[in-house]
């Protein structure tokens, strides 16, 4: 390392870090191999408590969002990774504790909707109903994953439309939204999981409670980063998530059928 100078960018330096490009300027760092593991380690212990870290916050109202468009942004994972791992979490888990299985999905299409776009799926296939069973589970994994980023997008545009004036950007919507949808797939494990052990779930008492627990979230969380008055953020919040509902229902919907048809 020249002086004074990031091996990196070239930027002047004032201090360990570069302030241009983030990275550590200390050439023992590397000298030796135990200075190679010792890194190594760091950064993996680093990675693994950041990312509990992030999943233990996220059920904090409020905490990352407001913490992240404040420029208070190393502790946790950035939106997008956060989003990123809880949709992986929830595709890890959901198979083992919820009702979000191949199987499942035929036992509650009580209209006969997903069981007939299957059975002619099949047909046109050909492939063993076990063969197709095992591919629109990795379908929807995929599709359950990229979907949901049209909530995204959708909650972003709500959020600046309700609140334009406190930001004009769409970035610190779009944080929000990211935050907001990855607390989703925390919630969606509970739901389908209860959904699965009950012995006749009523979807009605499910929905309810997915609402019980997402208004006080969304309002705790509205009212920290835009800090309006508690009556107006109520009026907000009830509309965002009715408005919300009736964007993601249809898109939960087509993220099965896009699932079934790319099998």
């Amino acid at each position: 390392m020249a002086d004074g100078i990031c091996n990196n960018c070239g930027a002047a330096l004032a201090g360990e870090f570069c302030h241009r490009c983030g990275q550590k300027e200390a050439d023992t760092d590397w000298r030796s191999a135990g200075d190679v593991a010792r890194q190594f380690w760091g950064e993996l212990v680093s990675l693994d408590f950041k990312s509990v870290r992030t999943v233990a916050a996220l059920f904090k109202p409020v905490h990352m969002a407001a913490a992240f468009i404040a420029g208070r942004r190393t502790r946790y994972l950035s939106p997008l990774k956060t989003y990123l791992l809880a949709a992986a979490l929830f595709f890890v888990v959901a198979p083992k504790v919820t009702d979000f299985t191949f199987e499942r999905q035929m036992a509650v299409d009580r209209q006969g909707s997903f069981r007939a776009l299957v059975e002619a799926r099949i047909v046109e296939t050909g492939v063993s109903r076990e063969l197709f069973a095992e591919r629109f589970a990795r379908n929807l994994q995929t599709v359950y994953t990229l979907m949901p980023i049209l909530s995204v997008v959708a909650l972003t545009l709500l959020l600046r439309g309700f609140y334009g004036t406190v930001f004009r950007w769409l970035g610190p919507h779009m944080v929000v939204a990211l935050y907001h949808v990855a607390f989703l797939y925390a919630i969606a494990l509970l739901v389908h999981g209860l959904n699965e052990h009950l012995n006749a779930p009523n979807l009605g008492m499910l929905l309810a409670l997915q609402y019980a627990i997402l208004l006080p979230y969304m309002f705790l969380t509205l009212r920290r980063v835009y800090a309006e008055p508690p009556r107006r953020t109520a009026a907000k919040t009830v509309a965002i998530l009715f408005f919300a509902f009736l964007i993601d229902s249809p898109i939960s919907i087509a993220a099965v059928m896009l699932s079934v048809r790319l099998t």
